[in-house]
C-alpha cells in the first residue's frame, strides 16, 4: 500500500524556503527557549502560519540531523490544531532533542507553540 503523499502533509505555501525569509523572522520576531527548542515566532498577516526548521552541524551526523527534521515534521504536521495561525515560525532544535522521546517533544513543542498567543 502506497501511502497519499497529499493527505497530511505541508504544502509549499505552508513553508518558509528562501533565506529573506528566515532572516526577517530572526530579526523581527519574538524568540522563546525551551529545553530542546529554540523557536523564532513573526505575525506574517495570512490566514495560515508558515514553517521553517534548520539543524546545524551542532546536532550531529547527517543521520542525526535528518532524524530529528523527520521527528519535528511529524510533531508538526500531526499537531496543527495546537499551532495558532498567522505567524511565520522558525524552529531550531537543540542538541537534546535527539535523546527525548517522541511524546516528550510533542509536549514541549505544543506548549512553546501555545506561548505565542
Amino acid at each position: 500500500m502506497v501511502p497519499i503523499a497529499g493527505v497530511n502533509a505541508f504544502p509549499k505555501d505552508f513553508r518558509l524556503r528562501k533565506s529573506a525569509e528566515f532572516q526577517k523572522v530572526y530579526e523581527g520576531g519574538a524568540k522563546k527557549v525551551s529545553r530542546s527548542f529554540v523557536l523564532f515566532a513573526m505575525p506574517n498577516g495570512l490566514v495560515h502560519s508558515r514553517f521553517g526548521l534548520t539543524t546545524p552541524r551542532k546536532l550531529g551526523k547527517a543521520h542525526d540531523r535528518n532524524r530529528v527534521k523527520r521527528r519535528v515534521r511529524e510533531i508538526l504536521r500531526t499537531s496543527r490544531e495546537a499551532i495558532p495561525p498567522g505567524f511565520d515560525f522558525v524552529l531550531n532544535p537543540r542538541r537534546s532533542a535527539n535523546d527525548r522521546k517522541l511524546e516528550d517533544l510533542r509536549i514541549e513543542l505544543v506548549a512553546l507553540f501555545g506561548a505565542d498567543r
